[in-house]
């Protein structure tokens, strides 16, 4: 497990973590968050591969202009699908959530400024909404939060609250459509503003694509925009400070502007599909399709205009104000938007 850290974007350093990064079978393996201050935190699972061993999940955190720390256990009890969810709040407060077996949605908070984590704190319980699966987490600087997660019959559901207040109970936000229990697939993508309006795109194995946003009461409003599609569509969300969001699923997009509701779906630019989209709060968005050809363009946008052209193969696309960063093909590149 290598992880590689930078001061300014252009020089890196790997540093050698131990093992791991071969855990849950499904979704995210390793994830980073940095914090305002520049703390980092990285998080991984690590299957030992033997009989009756347990799957680990591990953290460690790299102070900013310190040195990596060693690695923690934060649990031995890793499930084998799910992936792995890591965000931070505006305070520099750290979340992380897993699936743990038998399929319960598993949180633990590291707070600012510290380098030991919280309990772990489960979530959902598998006897009750079925075993969890593929995360997605979004959280806002100011602390919000939301969890969204397929439970039985890949049915979706959301988890609301705070990074250091906890989460209520999960809410059924959107069906299956009847997708077999034994196939846990499913995608979810979940974008928050500091408003606490959020925006989801989801899409399940044999069943249907959806579009989700939640108002800052906490009300979900859910539209079907493709049914019965196999497999599940790959899903990205991105929503900006006036609660502007835009979803992309396969080969199309979506527009729900503020005050409005979900569009009707359009083609992405010719030989685009799948892909990350991204938004800051002051209304740039950004998208790059899966092979890192990137567009720049403002709420509402019905053409994204010239892209940067291929950089072969997306790996993540991150925005803050003014600058939007891209992982393609090992390599970083850095951009000024506005």
């Amino acid at each position: 497990m290598q992880v590689c850290t930078s001061p300014n974007g252009k020089t890196w350093q790997a540093t050698d973590l131990g093992q791991g990064g071969n855990a849950p079978t499904s979704g995210h393996r390793i994830v980073v968050a940095v914090t305002p201050a520049g703390q980092t935190v990285a998080l991984w699972g690590y299957n030992p591969l033997c009989i009756n061993c347990s799957i680990d999940l591990e953290a460690a955190v790299h102070p900013a202009g310190g040195n990596w720390g060693a690695p923690v256990t934060l649990s031995t009890n890793l499930g084998s699908t799910g992936g792995l969810v890591l965000g931070t709040d505006g305070s520099g407060n750290v979340i992380a959530g897993w699936v743990a077996g038998p399929g319960d949605t598993t949180d633990a908070v590291l707070p600012a400024g510290s380098s030991s984590w919280g309990p772990a704190t489960t979530l959902s319980i598998e006897g009750s909404v079925g075993p969890a699966h593929s995360l997605s987490m979004a959280v806002n600087a100011s602390g919000g939060a939301i969890m969204m997660f397929n439970g039985g019959l890949n049915n979706l559901w959301a988890l609301s609250g705070t990074v250091t207040g906890g989460f209520s109970a999960p809410v059924f936000v959107a069906s299956g459509s009847g997708s077999t229990s034994y196939h846990q697939l499913g995608t979810s993508a979940v974008a928050l503003n500091n408003a606490g309006q959020a925006s989801v795109a989801w899409s399940v194995l044999d069943g249907q694509t959806g579009l989700l946003t939640r108002s800052p009461s906490g009300a979900w409003t859910d539209k079907v925009v493709i049914t019965r599609s196999a497999p599940a569509l790959a899903v990205s969300t991105a929503i900006d400070g006036a609660g502007n969001a835009i979803a992309v699923f396969g080969s199309s997009y979506a527009w729900d502007l503020a005050g409005g509701s979900w569009q009707t779906a359009a083609s992405l630019p010719s030989g685009s599909s799948g892909g990350l989209v991204v938004a800051d709060p002051a209304g740039t968005f950004v998208y790059a399709d899966t092979t890192g050809n990137a567009f720049t363009f403002t709420a509402g946008a019905t053409s994204f205009g010239t892209g940067s052209g291929s950089h072969t193969s997306l790996g993540d696309l991150k925005i803050v104000p003014g600058q939007a960063v891209m992982l393609a093909t090992n390599a970083v590149s850095a951009e000024p938007v506005s």
